[in-house]
């Protein structure tokens, strides 16, 4: 017998060894298996929540949160770039505003513990969103929470306080509403057993909850304004609607004119969302000059290789639904399949498709996973006895267990308690000495950190933020491309416009005033040393760090008539490591205390996916 089995009725009364076993033996060995089943669970559930509740900043971060504070103060959004002395008067479409506003009223209002707070329990909300609905079509609880774990740990690179945390609550809510709406279609109950259809002669087996699908395009609409990641949830639902299409076609024929009229009228619904946006046509138009162009400047548009952290978490959600869609004995749903291959495909190609998958993944393949487990659980149960677990192993799984859940809580507490900013990745100490010498002014910043220099320094402009096409043309981009990564290895697509590439060519664009460089790119690093090695370089160097650079151009700063003039003594250059983190935003002079970062913090924030180069 297998003691796993929750249902008294089927226990055996014999052993297989012909030797007769007592209905309260079976009873408590249920008993003892069920308690330890549940501490697994539990242990599972904690596991999967510190997988979402990673507490890194993403380089914008301060930006998302001052382009809502600025809409908030202004009363309106902002239709033109803002912050920026190479783009000034150029259009902004921007696809996060309510993510923007949203982050913007919850920093000023729950703080930035209840910011941790609230992402917890967004990923929380998923995550349970996929067990209610696995549930509910029979899968037993640690088969469940065994696969959400899996999908868990595939949402945590991209599970940081970023717009894109609506994308993965509007594409758990679309896939709740879209299960709601076909629980009765065919494949739910239709089959052929044993040579004889469960289908009645004359009966419509293609139905459709009607209201939980005309929900749908309300939260398209919603998710078109909250983040671009909706580009992913119309392809999804697209697919899904024209492969139910098919299905009813296929199985019911003529009396499936109503269904299929009924679908593809809110699928066209649906398409009108798109306009209901403040940029109107103009979302659309930049939508397909965007998608258009290759970004390969950009890591999540880069294939997951081996040294990426997503890499094998991401292998193993592909072995885990190759197994588990191969070797099912449930029903297969095939526009699922399809679906679910497409984006594992995409995944392949651009990581950040992997937390698309890994959403489908929790909603789809648990039924298949509980098919799978069963099997394999049947074969290993069969011709073994009804055995009690043992006091000392019971008691040992279970405090084992607890100590893991104890652990667990552990970390989950201390990272719900703040949001370090390492100095290893960003630079603090310069941006404090800058607000220390009062220096300002147009400013051409290494990518990662523009959106902090423009929130850190808001009387100051930037040359190029992660904004990125959504507020700066091409060329601007290409420029600031060319300074920061060079010929990037032969991968970079830039604009016909653009000419050959140039390093320099930025520094001269609208007149900069500081260049703030990152260490990290040996590229930019090499044209501020080239300039500063010219007889008749226009830079001198203001402050270096093991992390960065600070340049000023030698008429403002090192010229004694200059209003802004930094004598040499004033001028810092170190390499100095920087071991420590302080609270975010890490204000320029703000009182703060540093704490201490332990390597494996700084090993996942320095390789965490980001949308930056």
């Amino acid at each position: 017998m297998n003691p796993a089995n929750d249902n008294p009725a089927a226990a055996p009364i014999d052993s297989p060894q012909g030797e007769a076993v007592s209905p309260e033996h079976v009873e408590s060995a249920k008993r003892q298996y069920r308690f330890l089943r549940l501490l697994a669970a539990m242990s599972l559930v904690m596991g999967s929540l510190c997988a979402v509740s990673l507490n890194l900043v993403d380089p914008d971060l301060w930006g998302h949160v001052t382009y809502g504070r600025e809409a908030i103060a202004d009363g309106q959004l902002h239709l033109t770039a803002t912050h920026t002395f190479t783009a000034e008067g150029y259009r902004w479409i921007n696809h996060e505003n309510l993510a923007e506003l949203a982050m913007a009223w919850g920093f000023d209002t729950l703080g930035v513990r209840g910011m941790l707070v609230a992402k917890l329990l967004l990923g929380g909300l998923i995550l349970g969103a996929m067990y209610l609905v696995a549930r509910s079509h029979g899968v037993r609880m640690l088969a469940a929470w065994s696969l959400l774990l899996v999908v868990a740990t595939n949402l945590k690179a991209f599970f940081i306080l970023r717009p894109q945390l609506l994308s993965f609550v509007c594409c758990a809510a679309m896939l709740v509403l879209l299960d709601l709406a076909f629980r009765d279609w065919a494949f739910r109950h239709w089959a052929s057993r044993d040579g004889r259809s469960e289908r009645n002669e004359g009966e419509t087996t293609c139905r459709v909850r009607w209201p939980w699908l005309l929900a749908v395009p309300v939260l398209m609409v919603v998710w078109v304004n909250s983040h671009g990641g909706f580009v992913a949830g119309y392809c999804i639902l697209g697919a899904l609607l024209a492969g139910r299409i098919v299905e009813a076609v296929a199985i019911d024929g003529r009396k499936a004119i109503a269904t299929v009229a009924g679908m593809a009228t809110v699928g066209v619904v649906c398409l009108a969302g798109l306009l209901a946006n403040p940029y109107g046509t103009g979302l659309l138009e930049w939508l397909v000059e965007s998608l258009g162009t290759a970004r390969p400047e950009i890591t999540e548009w880069a294939a997951p290789k081996p040294s990426d952290p997503v890499f094998w978490p991401f292998f193993t959600l592909l072995a885990v639904n190759a197994i588990a869609w191969a070797f099912t004995d449930r029903r297969r749903d095939w526009t699922q399949l399809l679906i679910l291959s497409l984006v594992a495909w995409q995944s392949c190609q651009h990581l950040r498709h992997i937390a698309f998958l890994a959403l489908l993944t929790g909603f789809w393949t648990p039924v298949h996973v509980q098919a799978v487990v069963a099997r394999l659980r049947s074969r290993a149960a069969s011709g073994l006895p009804v055995t009690r677990i043992g006091p000392v192993f019971k008691w040992g799984a279970a405090t084992a267990l607890a100590g893991a859940m104890f652990v667990q809580a552990w970390g989950l507490a201390d990272r719900l308690s703040n949001l370090p900013v390492t100095r290893k990745m960003y630079p603090v100490d310069a941006f404090d000495f800058l607000s220390l010498h009062g220096i300002n002014g147009r400013m051409v910043v290494s990518f990662n950190w523009a959106q902090y220099a423009l929130y850190a320094f808001p009387e100051s402009t930037v040359s190029f933020d992660g904004r990125f096409r959504t507020c700066y043309p091409q060329e601007v981009v290409d420029m600031n491309f060319d300074w920061l990564l060079g010929e990037h290895g032969g991968l970079r697509r830039r604009s016909p416009n653009s000419g050959p590439i140039d390093g320099e060519r930025v520094l001269e664009h609208g007149d900069p005033e500081i260049v703030i460089v990152d260490r990290n790119y040996p590229a930019a690093v090499a044209v501020m040393e080239k300039q500063y090695q010219k007889p008749d370089g226009e830079w001198a160097l203001l402050y270096q760090d093991a992390v960065s650079q600070v340049w000023g151009r030698k008429r403002v700063f090192d010229s004694p008539e200059s209003d802004r003039y930094l004598p040499m003594a004033a001028r810092v250059a170190s390499d100095a490591p920087r071991p420590f983190a302080v609270p975010w935003p890490a204000d320029p002079l703000k009182p703060r205390e540093p704490k201490p970062v332990e390597n494996r913090e700084v090993a996942e924030a320095e390789t965490a996916v980001d949308d930056n180069a």
